[in-house]
């Protein structure tokens, strides 16, 4: 992976997500699949919020090769930002997703190729070289999370037509 496709893959991640936005029920959005599960939209902002975190932080592994990397899922800034922007308007919520989505896709292919031969070390899994970082927290995060997306949409509009 270099940083132009990884641009791309996001770009595209992004696209499609928005271009499925457009064809739903706004409504449904903001409730629950079922009780402790994540809205559509709060799904949403936790898109937006790691789209934004994440860059930068490849970008400091490589240029720092060895940089420990990671956080839990308690951490204050993912969570907060899921409350404070779960319940935004969906119009508002697009154009974050679209302006987080550029921002991702210019920070990653900012990386220049040597970078992308770095390493870094998360709490978890320990050593990793980059492309596999930003598929597992980056584009494959993405990727799983338009499918949880569509998921929770679907059990939402399908207990609602009963």
């Amino acid at each position: 992976m270099s940083g132009t496709a990884a641009a791309e893959e996001i770009g595209t991640g992004v696209a499609q997500l928005s271009a499925w936005l457009a064809e739903v029920d706004p409504a449904v959005l903001y409730e629950a699949p079922s009780p402790g599960e994540w809205t559509v939209m709060e799904l949403l902002a936790h898109t937006v919020e790691f789209l934004r975190y994440w860059p930068p932080v490849m970008a400091g592994i490589a240029a720092e090769p060895g940089l420990p990397f990671g956080r839990g899922l308690d951490d204050a800034d993912r969570t907060g930002y899921i409350l404070a922007h779960g319940g935004d308007p969906l119009g508002a919520m697009v154009q974050e997703l679209s302006d987080a989505g550029e921002e991702a896709q210019a920070t990653l292919a900012a990386i220049p190729a040597v970078g992308w031969e770095a390493t870094g070390v998360h709490m978890s899994w320990g050593e990793l070289a980059l492309p596999e970082i930003v598929q597992r927290v980056l584009t494959g995060h993405l990727a799983a999370h338009c499918a949880q997306a569509k998921a929770a949409y679907d059990a939402v509009s399908q207990r609602d037509a009963v």
